[in-house]
C-alpha cells in the first residue's frame, strides 16, 4: 500500500473529525475550531482515495462480480454491523443520545443494509458508506470488460450525474433521499479517483509537477476555508472542494518515492476507516462526561479531548476489532472454492 494514501487517509479521517468536534463545540459557546470550515471536504477526499483504490485492487486480482462485492462486504461491513448495535442500544436506552440533532426520524433497518429511505442512519455519518456500495456495484457491473471497466464506471457515474443535474430531485441536499442518492454530484469524485490512477500508474507527473501541484490544491483549500462555504452535496461543492482534493491526491502520491515512513501517520491512516467510524461515539462520550465534570466550558481541553480521544478510540478499534475480524474472514473467504 502506497504511504501517501495511508497519510491522505489519516489527513481526510482528522479533518472529518475535527469538524465534527467543532460543530459539538459551538453547541456550547466554544468558537475554538469555528474558523476550520474545510473538515467536511474529508469526505471528498475519501470518495477520490476510494476511486483510486477500486481500480489498483482490480487490477492486481481481477476478481467476478460474486468475489469482488464479498471482499468489499468483508472490508466494510463487520465493524460497521458492530458499531451500529452499540449504537442501536443506545438509541434503545436513551434515544436522545443518537441524531440528536436531525429534524427526521432514525431508520434503524436501513441502518444496517445501507440501502437508503430518505432518513438518517443510527450512525449518522455512515450515509457515506452507501455512496461506497454504490460505487462498488457499479465498478463491479462492469468487471466483464477487462479493458473497459473503468471508462464504462465513469461513463455510468457521470451520466447519473447529469440526469439529476436535468431533472433535479425536490430535496436535493439530503443524501439520504432516494430520489437524490443515485444521481449526487459527490458521485464525480469516484470518477476523480479513477482518472487519479491512469495518472499516476502512467507517471504523469514529474517530480517538479507534483511538488507544484499539491502546494497550489493547498493554496486552494486554505482559501476555500476562508471564503467558500458551499453545501457538501452540489455541483458546487465538488468544483470549489472536490476538485482541490483531487490535485492534492495526484500531487502528494506522484510524491510517493519522496515520502519517509512516519508511524504516527501510517497507524492513523491504517485505523482511519475505525476512527471515521468511532468517533461519534467518543465525541458524544466525552461531551457527556465533561459535562457533568463541570469542565466542557474549558474550550481547549473539550476539544482536544474529544480529536485525541476519537484517534485512540480509532486506533484501538482498529487492532482489537476490525483487523482480527478482517483476517479471519478472508482465511475463511481462501479456503471456500472460487465462484464465477
Amino acid at each position: 500500500m502506497y504511504l501517501s494514501i495511508q497519510y491522505l487517509r489519516a489527513l481526510a479521517a482528522i479533518m472529518v473529525v475535527i469538524a465534527h468536534s467543532s460543530h459539538k463545540a459551538t453547541i456550547y459557546n466554544i468558537d475554538l475550531l469555528s474558523s476550520f470550515k474545510i473538515g467536511g471536504s474529508g469526505v471528498d477526499l475519501f470518495f477520490i482515495i476510494s476511486g483510486f483504490i477500486m481500480c489498483l485492487t482490480v487490477d492486481r486480482n481481477r476478481q467476478s462480480f460474486t468475489s469482488f462485492m464479498k471482499a468489499r462486504v468483508v472490508r466494510i461491513a463487520p465493524l460497521y454491523w458492530i458499531l451500529t448495535c452499540v449504537a442501536l442500544t443506545i438509541y434503545l436506552i436513551n434515544p436522545d443520545l443518537v441524531n440528536s440533532s436531525s429534524t427526521r426520524p432514525t431508520s434503524i433497518l436501513s441502518s444496517f443494509t445501507l440501502i437508503p429511505n430518505g432518513n438518517p442512519y443510527l450512525i449518522n455519518n455512515a450515509w457515506t458508506l452507501s455512496y461506497e456500495f454504490f460505487f462498488y456495484l457499479v465498478f463491479a457491473f462492469f468487471l466483464f470488460s477487462k479493458n473497459n471497466q473503468k471508462l464504462f464506471t465513469s461513463i455510468t457515474l457521470i451520466i447519473l450525474v447529469i440526469i439529476g443535474l436535468v431533472f433535479p430531485p425536490a430535496d436535493p441536499k439530503w443524501v439520504l433521499k432516494p430520489t437524490t442518492f443515485i444521481t449526487n454530484p459527490v458521485l464525480i469524485e469516484f470518477v476523480m479517483g479513477i482518472v487519479a490512477y491512469k495518472i499516476i500508474t502512467n507517471k504523469m507527473l514529474s517530480t517538479k509537477t507534483a511538488m507544484i501541484t499539491t502546494l497550489i490544491a493547498i493554496a486552494i483549500m486554505i482559501a476555500n476555508n476562508f471564503y467558500s462555504s458551499l453545501w457538501i452535496h452540489t455541483l458546487g461543492h465538488i468544483i470549489v472542494y472536490g476538485i482541490p482534493m483531487f490535485l492534492l491526491f495526484i500531487g502528494f502520491v506522484s510524491l510517493e518515492s519522496k515520502i519517509p515512513k512516519i508511524n504516527l501517520l501510517y497507524q492513523l491512516g491504517m485505523s482511519s476507516y475505525a476512527l471515521y467510524l468511532v468517533h461519534p461515539f467518543i465525541i458524544t462520550g466525552v461531551t457527556i462526561v465533561m459535562r457533568k465534570l463541570g469542565i466542557i466550558n474549558i474550550g481547549p481541553l473539550y476539544v482536544m479531548a474529544m480529536i485525541i480521544g476519537s484517534a485512540i478510540a480509532g486506533f484501538l478499534c482498529y487492532k482489537l476489532i476490525e483487523m482480527p475480524i478482517d483476517r479471519f474472514l478472508k482465511a475463511k473467504i481462501k479456503k471456500q472454492p472460487a465462484t464465477a
